[in-house]
């Protein structure tokens, strides 16, 4: 049995379909370019943190890893990029604040997600097709 659409139509769906691939890559280098524009943490949220790390609030790691910082050893950017060699230091901290707040995580991960769907980006589904 032969496809009813004509070659006509299946090329302007593969047309189509090309240009809505090339609007969400545009579309996600934008929200990438304006995350990396974005300083990581802002002068106030640095000394926020410094402050609770340096209080010992946070625990040894981050005491260790708030005094290298101010010592002029590393820097914010470097622990959280992944770049510092003092990275790990900050890994009971994080572990410690993801069970505190995986409800919350997990609930904003969930609207998004719904958020995405309302707007059609089916980003954990399958690829929905015209036949649907």
């Amino acid at each position: 049995m032969t496809d009813p659409r004509s070659q006509a139509e299946i090329l302007a769906a593969i047309s189509a379909a090309r240009e809505d691939l090339t609007a969400s890559l545009a579309d996600l280098k934008a929200t990438v370019d304006q995350m990396n524009a974005r300083p990581l943490l802002t002068e106030e949220e640095k000394e926020a943190l410094e402050e609770q790390a340096a209080s010992g609030e946070l625990g040894d790691d981050m005491l260790t890893l708030v005094e290298k910082i101010r010592g002029g050893e590393d820097t914010w950017e470097n622990v959280f990029s992944g770049e510092s060699p003092h990275g790990a230091l900050l890994q009971g901290h994080l572990t410690k604040m993801f069970e505190e707040h995986q409800d919350d995580l997990a609930l904003a991960f969930e609207e998004l997600i719904e958020e995405e769907e309302a707007k059609g980006n089916f980003l954990f589904d399958e690829v929905p097709t015209g036949d649907a």
